[in-house]
């Protein structure tokens, strides 16, 4: 029962955790600005989990929770580029 409790929580936390990113992601498509986004914090979130899933392959390389930190990790890949390419192309076209 404990098992089954545990391995419910954790796909309900992985689901969320996915879910999370979209709206970030969403917005920034959407307005294709990137204004309120310090990308500091997402380059410090992503060394982050590159820390973590080197943790989980030396210490618990369980494939679930080491897949779920790799897709996490390439939804905060996306959301940073986003962020730097909309950042970056707003600085091109102030100088313009």
């Amino acid at each position: 029962m404990k098992s089954i409790v545990a391995l419910t929580l954790f796909a309900v936390c992985t689901i969320l955790n996915i879910i999370a990113y979209l709206p970030q992601i969403i917005q920034l498509i959407k307005t294709k600005s990137a204004d309120d986004i310090n990308l500091s914090s997402w380059i410090i979130w992503i060394s982050s989990s590159v820390c973590y899933i080197g943790y989980i392959i030396l210490e618990a390389p369980e494939i679930g929770v080491l897949s779920m930190e790799f897709f996490l990790l390439f939804m905060m890949i996306i959301t940073a580029s986003l962020a730097a390419y909309y950042q970056k192309r707003k600085r091109r076209k102030s100088l313009n």
